[in-house]
């Protein structure tokens, strides 16, 4: 039974250790201390959260998550649009091409029940379709775990 337990603890921890993951769609290195997370019915191509939690308020929350959407059949333009409509402020607007098609990196901040966190957006084009790639920090963590998702972010490459 101790042989089981201490097994279980292993496998549990290696989860939150870094890996990359790849799919038909898209490849991202998933930072340590997040969990990947599998059989999601989010909607969202990949979803991942850390460890670690703040608080907001007397609520437990994920100190960060890192996801990847599929906004299809839209442009950049438009996903900006609405991000900058659900933002309370927005710091930075970049583009440039990924494989010869438009991308862009935006920053921006968004009041969730009270708490303030920081989003960075990686958006790429392909075709028809814009993907989200987008590490959220509840912002007293910023210093401690913007490295790790600038680092996440930057690995993510859209097939």
């Amino acid at each position: 039974m101790v042989w089981a337990s201490t097994r279980i603890k292993k496998n549990a921890a290696a989860a939150f250790d870094a890996e990359s993951v790849e799919t038909d769609q898209f490849v991202i290195r998933k930072p340590e201390g997040f969990l990947h997370v599998l059989n999601d019915d989010s909607g969202l191509a990949f979803r991942s959260y850390s460890k670690e939690f703040g608080k907001v308020g007397d609520r437990d929350v994920r100190r960060a998550t890192i996801e990847i959407e599929c906004h299809a059949g839209t442009d950049i333009e438009s996903v900006k649009e609405a991000i900058e409509g659900q933002a309370e402020k927005n710091s930075s607007f970049e583009t440039y091409l990924d494989a010869e098609e438009k991308a862009a990196w935006m920053t921006s901040t968004r009041i969730v029940d009270g708490g303030e966190f920081e989003i960075t957006h990686k958006l790429v084009t392909r075709g028809s379709d814009v993907w989200e790639a987008r590490g959220t920090v509840l912002t007293e963590y910023r210093d401690e775990l913007t490295e790790n998702i600038q680092a996440a972010l930057d690995s993510v490459r859209v097939k």
